[in-house]
């Protein structure tokens, strides 16, 4: 008995099985793409803290010393200077008509006893117009209340009168988001007892919806990006603008630090 052939397969069937194919192959070019891009996120570090190892800009005018963590890098951004910090620099330069100098003091990975342990204490050095705080989100990975509250007072207690602090960024859902809601409460509380400038950054990225997801954060999924930075930016710059006790010297964005506090 004669075997029949094989029959061709009929197009109709084929054109499902190649599109799956091409969505595959376009899928895992993407995830590709995407993997490539948080690498370079990773890899930035180390490059943009040895940017920020040196002062920036220009001595004989403000002085503004920046402390915090990875944001205050610029961490995220497409260069350093593309991060809150630098466009903070550039829009005091443009409101003022001043030489500004940047002093940045933050580490990427800086966590709360960090920033106290070692950032603050170098503070004591300068005599800046301006001082920005960022921290807390990388607290937000392991928390402990107790300890975190005591080194928000610890934290706030040193700083110059005046200084501006951000609460914790918004985390979106789950865990983490209550903890930065949490942490961002005590640092709001506790900088507001201690005469200082409460930057509401939660709020601010709050306000962005979801869609922020896509278009706010770096590939890593956490540092902002060129456009998050600007938000980060906005945020300060609307606090440092708004603030009454400056709207008398429209030249000068940020008051001269008083003498530290002690605890």
């Amino acid at each position: 008995m004669r075997r029949k052939g094989r029959r061709a397969g009929k197009p109709g069937r084929e054109a499902p099985a190649r599109m799956r194919g091409a969505a595959l192959l376009g899928g895992l070019a993407l995830l590709g793409l995407w993997a490539a891009k948080a690498a370079r996120v990773g890899c930035s570090v180390g490059r943009y803290a040895d940017y920020w190892a040196v002062p920036r800009g220009e001595a004989g005018g403000l002085l503004y010393v920046a402390l915090g963590d990875s944001a205050a890098q610029g961490v995220g951004a497409s260069r350093p200077e593309r991060g809150y910090v630098g466009l903070l620099a550039q829009r005091m330069r443009e409101r003022t008509g001043r030489p500004v100098q940047v002093v940045n003091l933050s580490c990427s990975g800086a966590r709360l006893a960090d920033l106290v342990r070692e950032q603050l204490p170098r503070l004591a050095e300068f005599s800046p117009d301006v001082v920005t705080v960022d921290i807390g989100g990388n607290d937000v990975v392991v928390y402990d209340p107790e300890r975190f509250s005591a080194l928000v007072c610890e934290l706030t207690a040193g700083l110059p009168a005046g200084a501006f602090v951000a609460d914790v960024p918004y985390f979106m859902h789950g865990q983490w988001e209550r903890r930065a809601a949490e942490t961002g409460r005590l640092l709001a509380g506790c900088a507001e007892e201690n005469g200082l400038c409460v930057v509401r950054l939660h709020d601010a990225e709050q306000a962005r919806g979801p869609a922020a997801m896509l278009t706010d954060f770096a590939a890593d999924w956490f540092h902002p990006d060129d456009r998050g930075h600007r938000v980060w930016a906005d945020s300060f710059w609307d606090r440092i603008t708004n603030d009454p006790a400056l709207a008398a010297a429209p030249r000068l964005p940020g008051r001269p630090a008083s003498a530290r506090r002690s605890a």
